[in-house]
C-alpha cells in the first residue's frame, strides 16, 4: 500500500509523468504507422531514394520521440527531488543519445540505399561503390564514438594519446587482421574478381562463386553449395584464377588409332585439319593443331589442340563433344578404327618334378622266408 502522505506529495509528478509517457507512446505509434504507409507508397512508385530515407529514419525517429518523453519525465523528477547529480547528467546524456540516434539513421541509410537503388551505366564500379560504403560506415563509427565521448565530457586528448600507444601494441598483436584489411583493399582497387564471378584458388583447392567481400574474409560458394570463408591476405599471397575472364576455352584431346591403320593416317589427319578449319564453334584466332604425336603402347596417338569460341563451360563441352564425335566418324570413313588397350597374358606350363635317383651300388637283402625257425 502506498502511503497517502507520499501520494499527496508526488501526485502531480505521477500524473504529469504518466501523461508524458502516454503522449510519447501515442506519437511513436502514429509515426510508425505513417512511416509504413510512406515506405509502401515509395516502393510502389519505384522511388529508391525516398524509400531508403523512410526505411532508415523510421525507427530512429520513433526512438527519438520516446527519448524525448523520457527526458521530460527525468526533468519533472529532477524538479521535484532537486538531485544535483541528475541535473548534471541530463544534458550530456541527452546530447549523447541524440548523437547515437542520428548515427543510427545514417548507418541505416548507408546500408539500405545500395540495396534499393538501380545501378546506372555512368556510375562507379560496384566494387568501388561497396568500398566507399564500408569506409563511410567505418568513419561513421569512429566519428560517433568521439562525439559521444566529447558530449560526456571525457578528456579526448589524453584518450587519443593513450589510444595511440595502445594501438601500436594492438597492431603487433593483430597483424593477421591488418593484413586481411589490406588484402580487402587490394581486391577492391585491383579488382582481380568481382562479386558473382567464378574464381579458383589452385593452392587452396577452392573453386566457386564469390558472394561477399568483407574486411576480414571473402565468402566463396563452392559448386557443391558449400561456403568457403577465405582470409583476404590469401589473395595477396597465392595465385587466383578467374575463368570467366579467359578469352576462350582450350580443347586438348588425344585420339588413339590402331597400328593396322598407319597407312590411312595421313588422309585422316588431312581431313581432321580441314574439319577444324571450318568448324563454327572453334575460335580460329587461337592456336589450332592436329598432329600424330606418339607411338603408344597399343595405339597411334593423334593430338587435337584448339580453342572453343566461348568462355562458358557448358557451351565449350558441347563443342568438344561435337569435335570428338566427328573425329570418330572421319576415322571410320577412311576405314580406320579406334584402338583399344590390349593386355596380353602368357601362361607357362609348370615343369615336371624329377624322379628320385636310385643308387646302383646299394645291396638289397633277400626277403626273409616265413617258415618254422630252425632248431
Amino acid at each position: 500500500m502506498i502511503p497517502a502522505k507520499w501520494f499527496g506529495s508526488y501526485q502531480t509528478l505521477v500524473v504529469h509523468a504518466t501523461l508524458v509517457a502516454v503522449v510519447s507512446m501515442l506519437c511513436a505509434a502514429l509515426l510508425r504507422a505513417l512511416g509504413r504507409r510512406l515506405i509502401a507508397h515509395a516502393a510502389r512508385h519505384t522511388e529508391p531514394l525516398h524509400e531508403a530515407l523512410y526505411r532508415s529514419t523510421l525507427s530512429p525517429l520513433v526512438a527519438l520521440i520516446l527519448l524525448g518523453g523520457t527526458y521530460l519525465i527525468a526533468v519533472l523528477v529532477n524538479e521535484r527531488i532537486h538531485a544535483r547529480a541528475l541535473a548534471h547528467a541530463l544534458g550530456p546524456s541527452l546530447q549523447a543519445a541524440i548523437i547515437l540516434v542520428v548515427a543510427w539513421a545514417v548507418w541505416n541509410l548507408l546500408e539500405v540505399y545500395p540495396r534499393l537503388r538501380r545501378p546506372r551505366a555512368h556510375e562507379l564500379d560496384p566494387m568501388i561503390y561497396d568500398l566507399i560504403g564500408k569506409a563511410a560506415r567505418l568513419g561513421l563509427l569512429v566519428l560517433t564514438a568521439l562525439m559521444v565521448l566529447r558530449a560526456l565530457h571525457f578528456p579526448i586528448d589524453s584518450l587519443l594519446t593513450v589510444g595511440g600507444v595502445a594501438g601500436i601494441a594492438i597492431g603487433f598483436a593483430a597483424q593477421g587482421v591488418v593484413s586481411n584489411v589490406f588484402g580487402a583493399m587490394v581486391v577492391y582497387l585491383d579488382k582481380p574478381f568481382k562479386i558473382g564471378e567464378w574464381i579458383t584458388l589452385p593452392a587452396m583447392n577452392i573453386s566457386g562463386t564469390v558472394e561477399h567481400i568483407g574486411w576480414r574474409s571473402t565468402r566463396v560458394r563452392g559448386f557443391d553449395t558449400s561456403p568457403y570463408y577465405v582470409p583476404n591476405y590469401i589473395f595477396n599471397t597465392y595465385v587466383v584464377e578467374t575463368p570467366p575472364r579467359m578469352q576462350a576455352r582450350r580443347i586438348q584431346q588425344t585420339i588413339p588409332l590402331r597400328y593396322a591403320d598407319i597407312d590411312r593416317l595421313p588422309a585422316i589427319l588431312k581431313e581432321l585439319r580441314a574439319y577444324l578449319q571450318n568448324h563454327p564453334g572453334i575460335d580460329h584466332r587461337q592456336s589450332q593443331m592436329v598432329n600424330f604425336t606418339n607411338y603408344g603402347t597399343h595405339s597411334l596417338d593423334i593430338m587435337i589442340y584448339c580453342f572453343a569460341g566461348t568462355v562458358q563451360w557448358g557451351e565449350s563441352l558441347d563443342v568438344q563433344e561435337d569435335v570428338l564425335l566427328n573425329a570418330a566418324q572421319i576415322i571410320a570413313k577412311h576405314g580406320g578404327q579406334l584402338a583399344l588397350p590390349i593386355t596380353r597374358v602368357q601362361m607357362q606350363a609348370p615343369e615336371p618334378e624329377p624322379e628320385p635317383e636310385t643308387d646302383p651300388h646299394a645291396e638289397t637283402s633277400p626277403p626273409r622266408s616265413r617258415g618254422v625257425p630252425s632248431a
